[in-house]
This record gives structure tokens, sequence and C-alpha cells, in this order.
């Protein structure tokens, strides 16, 4: 017959446990683990940088991200206005696309949590992924002078155009000049061998009458 043994030792570790304060689990979400300086969370756009190159749509290897339009960048920058949003459905996290990044305006984040009811709530545009971004007043004063920029160009690009217009027109006048001078010059000189040669025939003339 077996003998019962009342399990003590699997209470005294259970007290134990319970009064030395060791953590067992922790109250997620409310408590989230301390994540490395490595983690490939969330990206982080500092949309103040973006140039608008789309260097990590071309880079990203499930062609998760895509160039779409954001206003609060800079137009100086980022003359097309267009900025990184990624669709987390495809995204491996493999951080290719912050590798390629010429201006390191792209990074992964730490924030690791997304939640949606449908296929739409995963992709993150711009307007969720930027944590720095300019105010709608500094992005209308941006733009007004990225306006102003473009039309001083514009107009030294007119400038230009016309100077050179000049110039060529100035470097054809005096060859022009010199071609018309050069047939003046031809005509004078056949002229004179047509007077030369009537004189030589009246002389002729005049002597051969003479003569008889």
């Amino acid at each position: 017959m077996l003998k019962r043994v009342f399990p003590t030792k699997a209470l005294r570790w259970t007290l134990k446990t319970a009064t030395h304060g060791t953590e067992v689990t922790r109250l997620y979400p409310e408590v989230m683990i301390e994540l490395p300086e490595v983690e490939r969370g969330i990206h982080e756009l500092d949309a103040t940088l973006c140039i608008g190159c789309a260097s990590c749509a071309r880079v990203c290897p499930n062609s998760c991200v895509e160039m779409v339009p954001y206003v609060f960048g800079n137009p100086l920058k980022n003359k097309k206005m267009i900025f990184p949003q990624v669709d987390y459905g495809r995204c491996m996290f493999c951080g290719l696309c912050v590798d390629e990044c010429p201006v390191e305006c792209l990074k992964m984040g730490k924030k690791v949590t997304m939640t949606g009811w449908t296929r739409q709530d995963i992709i993150k545009g711009p307007y969720e992924l930027a944590v720095k971004k300019y105010t709608e007043e500094e992005s209308r004063k941006l733009a007004e002078e990225a306006k102003r920029v473009a039309a001083e160009k514009k107009k030294a690009a007119a400038a230009k155009s016309e100077g050179t217009a000049k110039k060529a027109a100035g470097d054809g006048a005096p060859a022009k000049k010199a071609a018309n001078e050069v047939e003046a010059g031809v005509s004078e000189k056949a002229a004179i061998k047509e007077v030369a040669a009537k004189e030589e025939v009246v002389e002729n003339k005049t002597k051969e009458g003479g003569a008889s």
C-alpha cells in the first residue's frame, strides 16, 4: 500500500517565492519589459531631415515601404514632399531601410505594439511615424521660402539664357561685318578689272584706227 506524502516541499517553495519578492509575471501592457538599444520596433521618422530620395523604398526586400505626400516636412530639402509609409503586414524588421537612408532620418524605434481591426490599421504613414516635424506655421513659411527660391532660380536661368543669346549675337556681328567687307572688296576688285578691260579694248581700237 502506497504511503501518502504531504507535498511540503512544493508548499515551502511557494511560500518562499511569494515572500521573497521575486517577479514571476508582469502586468502587460501596463508594465513593459525594458527593451535593448538595438531593438527593431516600429519606425521613427524625422520629417525635418527627410529629402524624399526613396532609397528606403528601393532597398526594401518586401516592397513594404511606399513614398506618400506629407505637409509637415521641409520643401527646401524635400521638393516633392513625399515621405515613407510602412506596411507592417509585410515588414520583417530587417533594418535595411534605416541603413540605406543617406540623411539618417529613419530609425527603428522601441514601440512594438501594433493592433487594429482592419488590414489598413497596420499600415503606418508619416502622420503616425513622424516623431519630429514642423508646425503648420513653420511649414507655411518654408513653403513660401521654397516658392521664392524657385522664382529666383527661374529668373536667374532666364537671365543667363538671355545673356548667352546676346553673346552669341555679339560674336556673330564681327564675323558678319568681316564677311560683308570681304564681299565688298571682291566686288570692288571685279569692278576695277572690268573698267581696265574696257579701257584696254578702247585703247586697242584707237591704235587700230591710227594704223589704218
